[in-house]
Parts: C-alpha cells; structure tokens; sequence
C-alpha cells in the first residue's frame, strides 16, 4: 500500500487545529482508504456510510450515535463521515455535532465535487472546517515526498539524482495513471475496465444525480471531445457546434465536469488580470491516459503534478500559489507558469524528446525575469543546466524533475 504523503498534514489540522477536515477529490482517488488509515492511526472512531441503510437509519433515529460507540473517553475518537453530502441537512447536522462533541471527537468528512458546492452554500462551516484536496498519485508522492513551497523554491537550483525507483513509478503513472489501484495492480485489461466503469459511473450516476442535467448523453458527449483537445487553449464555440448545444450550456457543463474533478483549466498568467481574463484557458484530465497521443498526455501528467503540488501547497498554508501557462500575441507560449502573489516563479515547458530550449522558453524567461525555466524532456538520463544574467534554465528528464513535487 502506499502512503499518502498529505496524512501527517491530515492529522495536524485534526488534533491541533481541532477542525473538521473536509477531505474532497476524483472518485476512486483513495479517500476512504486514507480516511480508515487515519481512523486506525488514532486508534478509535466510528465509520459512517450514506450510502449504507442502517448507517442512514442510525443517524436519524439518534443524531448522535458516535457518541455510543465503546471507546476510551480519555483520548480522541475519529469520527469518518463518507457521502454525508447526500444527506440534505448534512451541514446543520454536522455543526451541531462539532459544536457539542469536538473536545473529545475528530470529524473527517469524505466526498467528490458536490462537496465543494456545498461548502459554498449560505449555510457553510467556516470557521469549524477546513478544505484538503487530495489528488492523483505522483513521482513525489510515490516516492514519500512532501517538500514545502519554500524548500522547493529554495531546491530549484538542484535536481534530485537520478533513481531508478523513481523511473519506476514515473513510466507506471504515464501509463496506468495515479489513481491507486490501476497503479499498483498495473495490468492493462484491469485499467481499461475501471476506467470505463469510473467514467460511467462519474456522469451517469454522480453528476446526474447531483445536478439537473437531463441531457446526460449528450454531457457524456461532451467528455468524449475533451481529450482530443488537452493542452490547447479551449474553444466552447467549437465544443457547442459539435455537441449541438447552447454556448451557455456547454459553458455550464464544462465547469460541472471540473467541479466533480474529471477536468481542470489552467488559465493565461498576464499583468493584467482584466486581459488574462480574456484568454481561453487550457484544460486537462485527471486521468492523463484517457489522453490520446503521447505528446498531449505527456504534458497532462506534468500538468497533474504540477497544479496537485500547488493545491497541496495552498492546503499547507503556502498563500498565493498559482499555476498557470504564459501566452502573447505572436503566438509564443510555455506551458505552464508557478506563480507568487502574481509574480513569475519557475516556467516549465514540456518537450516529448526535443533537448533543445525551446526559444519560446527563453524569450519568457529573459522578458519576464522569471529566475528558473525548467525543459522536462520525456526520456531518462538527461540533465543540463546554463545560466545567463543570474538566471537557470534546465533541460532534465521528467522523472527526476518531477520527484521534486508533492
């Protein structure tokens, strides 16, 4: 089993900041299976299922039935609530219970993307629960890696050495992916099952029965287009033509498949945020091989890596850390951009086997002042760095760059 690296951040928020840990992401990303890992490290607790009757039927009848279960009242009890969301007065309930028992309970609730939109509502938590996301398996992770946003902006001007168990884990996600038990089992046959089922069940049941789409063929559709497209700047002009919908629909239908974690935008960085604004975002799959070419899901895995490492730095309390991909007017363009309070921090271009800086790469990097420019390359055994005017730029193969990431 692999640990997940996000688990010691998991237990601080719980027994030190004394939070309700809202813990959301993919379906089949391993939320339950952290959360009964967490429930043994502490040693007691109560699992909770929506989805299983009795629980159902437990909750309603005594709304504090954790409260019952044996335990050791002299240390913490970790309560694990899993699909609680599809309770209708799920918050109400949930801030009564903290309110009265979180002395002596822990409170850790699982879900997808509804979880999310629930947060938002007029009836929220704030200030009793706190958002972790956790994301599809990396180099880093796979590895047992957690560095800060601080120690990685230090560590840019190295890169780790060249390991083969990193090798390893970096073409096993190119090729299974990061959600973990493809992963582990990496077996061809067994992927291409769960990756059907996942995606049915993802549209067809978890989004159907959440929003009040009636369409759902023609959302299944839209699914379909998008992966042909990862890595360009998206059109919903074009998206509309082909599915046969309204802008405004296929608009909507875009932001539900990034709210119940299937795609994610990474937007044009500008100086001005009202220009950047007008820029089409690029979008990508968290699960990178439904990518079709190895050049695009090349790209989609760094950019996996690359927005989980800033979301788990934002979740450690990095601030304003943000991915992005750089862009003008003559057509130039890097892929993707980290960014501080706005600034350029580190442009990394992605190139399927070219060890050559890509000019677009250099043009930014010296017009923009940006300190490091990173060029991973998807073969082994590559590692160059030259530096102008105080400033890096790397040409080094994606596995050992990447081992540097959460």
């Amino acid at each position: 089993m692999i640990r997940r690296t996000i688990d010691t951040h998991l237990l601080h928020v719980l027994n030190d900041w004394g939070k309700i840990v809202l813990l959301s992401g993919p379906r089949q990303v391993g939320k339950t299976t952290l959360a009964r890992d967490l429930q043994a490290h502490i040693g007691q607790g109560t699992y909770f299922n929506w989805d299983v009757v009795t629980d159902q039927k437990r909750l309603v009848a005594d709304p504090d039935f954790f409260e019952k279960a044996d335990r050791d009242p002299a240390r913490p009890s970790l309560v694990v609530l899993d699909e609680i969301h599809k309770y209708a007065r799920w918050k109400n309930w949930l801030k009564g219970a903290w309110d009265g028992h979180h002395d002596e309970f822990r409170f850790l609730v699982t879900g997808s993307g509804r979880l999310d939109l629930f947060r938002k509502g007029a009836d929220s938590l704030m200030g009793r629960a706190v958002g972790v996301p956790l994301s599809p398996l990396t180099v880093g992770e796979v590895a047992g890696t957690l560095p800060s946003w601080d120690a990685f902006k230090a560590g840019l001007d190295h890169v780790p050495a060249e390991s083969s168990e990193n090798q390893d884990a970096y073409r096993a996600l190119l090729r299974f992916g990061g959600f973990p038990e493809p992963f582990v089992r990496a077996e061809e046959a067994f992927h291409n099952v769960w990756h059907q089922e996942r995606k049915t069940m993802l549209i067809r049941q978890d989004i159907r029965d959440a929003t009040r789409i009636r369409e759902v063929s023609l959302l299944e559709v839209l699914s379909h287009l998008v992966p042909p497209r990862v890595g360009s700047p998206l059109s919903v002009n074009s998206l509309r033509e082909d599915v046969g919908v309204a802008f405004e629909t296929v608009r909507d239908w875009l932001l539900v498949l990034e709210q119940f974690y299937y795609l994610f935008r990474v937007t044009p960085w500008s100086k001005s945020v009202a220009r950047s604004l007008k820029k089409e975002a690029k979008v990508y799959l968290y699960d990178w091989v439904e990518v079709p070419g190895d050049g695009p899901r090349f790209e989609n895995l760094v950019a996996m890596h690359l927005l989980k490492a800033v979301t788990t730095w934002r979740a450690l309390g990095a601030g304003d850390v943000e991915l992005h991909y750089v862009r003008d007017k003559e057509k130039r363009e890097v892929d993707f951009v980290l960014t501080e309070g706005g600034q350029p921090v580190c442009l990394v271009e992605c190139k399927s086997g070219d060890e050559t800086p890509s000019p677009a790469l250099r043009y930014f990097q010296g017009t923009l002042g940006v300190p490091t420019a990173v060029q991973l390359v998807n073969k082994p055994g590559i590692c160059r760095k030259s530096r102008e005017e105080g400033r890096s730029l790397w040409v080094v193969s994606a596995d050992r760059w990447l081992a540097m990431l959460p």
